[in-house]
């Protein structure tokens, strides 16, 4: 059965093309949760389609898995950006795929947006081509890449910050992998080799954290996709992502694209909460400044539910029509500078059309390694 909340905020989106779930933090089991059933109540008015801002390869692996394929789930998942590797997001899939059971004629599809780039599997493959050439390469190559592969779970930035980087940029170390293959003797090992570290070193020069990222080319890439795709298939569809990601202020993230192209037809929804816990890290009552602040103290303590307002009914002049700053949670929070996470929304109108803030969270449970699996 779903949450009351997921209905309503369902209702209340249900009239758009591509509707944007975004959620404050993507670590919490409630705000996931929540994120969830709004998508199946969506699906029951005729979304078909979910979109992941994650590599296509992987979500590929997901569609394919979700419409009944013989797909090892846990491999798929391991190749995931880090947010993702979750229980949460397993036993979601494992939904999705019962619904096409029962729906084969009608199934909900997975796609990613984020192109198809550079997964942890190819760092495995280079290690493997180059054990057929040279052993010795092999093993420092393995070196190289088991550093650097570690930004597919959390970005170099986010690394600097917790002290766990090691301080030579990751291209570099990617670049040095590359070199050290370029000098064996030709082959198809080496070409091949050479082929996946090529990607590899793209993939770092424009990976968040470096100095090449681009976040404004790679929203609108991600976008484009999106948008393709939606066109392509003439499916609705419901986009995961955080809330900053389909917030449609501005002219630099994804939602402020989808917004350009589809006007009304695109719908953002902001999934905040009061206070929990995330992975390591306990985060306090929001600043009283701070719109869950004020959202949850309409509610009292809002422990008798979830808070949902629709932004479109507000009237002009309402009080909540106006700039508020709101809390996001990325790799980079602290929470003994939990004060510096909140930026500030241009208006409620401009940035959603729906918000939901829950008043407690729990954080989301990492996927077991693969020994540990029974």
């Amino acid at each position: 059965m779903e949450h009351p909340a997921a209905q309503r905020l369902a209702a209340l989106v249900e009239t758009a093309t591509i509707v944007g779930l975004g959620t404050s933090t993507r670590e919490a089991n409630e705000t996931f949760r929540l994120v969830e059933q709004t998508t199946h109540a969506l699906v029951r008015r005729g979304f078909r389609v979910v979109a992941l801002l994650d590599n296509t390869r992987v979500a590929d692996r997901y569609d394919r898995y979700v419409r009944g394929e013989d797909v090892d789930l846990h491999a798929a998942l391991a190749q995931a950006w880090g947010p993702w590797r979750t229980i949460e997001m397993r036993d979601a899939l494992v939904r999705f795929r019962r619904h096409n059971e029962r729906h084969p004629d009608d199934p909900v599809r997975i796609i990613g947006i984020a192109g198809p780039r550079t997964l942890p599997a190819d760092y495995d493959r280079v290690v493997a081509l180059l054990a057929s050439a040279d052993r010795a390469t092999a093993t420092r190559v393995g070196e190289l890449l088991a550093v650097i592969r570690t930004a597919h779970a959390s970005g170099e930035h986010v690394q600097r910050l917790h002290g766990t980087h090691p301080g030579v940029p990751f291209v570099e170390l990617a670049r040095t992998a590359r070199d050290l293959v370029a000098r064996l003797a030709d082959g198809p090992a080496r070409d091949e080799a050479l082929r996946l570290l090529d990607a590899i070193v793209d993939f770092h020069a424009h990976a968040p954290g470096s100095s090449g990222y681009d976040a404004e080319r790679a929203e609108r890439a991600a976008a484009e996709r999106l948008l393709d795709q939606q066109r392509r298939s003439g499916r609705r569809v419901v986009l995961w992502e955080g809330s900053a990601h389909v917030a449609k202020h501005g002219s630099v993230m994804l939602g402020a694209h989808l917004r350009a192209a589809l006007g009304g037809r695109y719908a953002a929804v902001h999934v905040a909460f009061g206070r929990g816990r995330i992975p390591g890290t306990e985060i306090p009552y929001p600043s009283p400044t701070s719109l869950e602040a004020r959202l949850l103290a309409d509610e009292g303590d809002g422990s008798d539910g979830v808070r949902i307002v629709d932004v479109r009914a507000m009237p002009p002049g309402d009080r909540f029509d106006k700039p508020w700053r709101t809390r996001l949670i990325s790799g980079l929070y602290q929470a003994e500078r939990d004060e510096e996470h909140y930026p500030e929304l241009p208006s409620l109108t401009g940035s959603f059309d729906a918000i939901a803030v829950l008043p407690t969270i729990t954080a989301t449970s990492p996927l077991p390694p693969p020994a540990s699996r029974p």
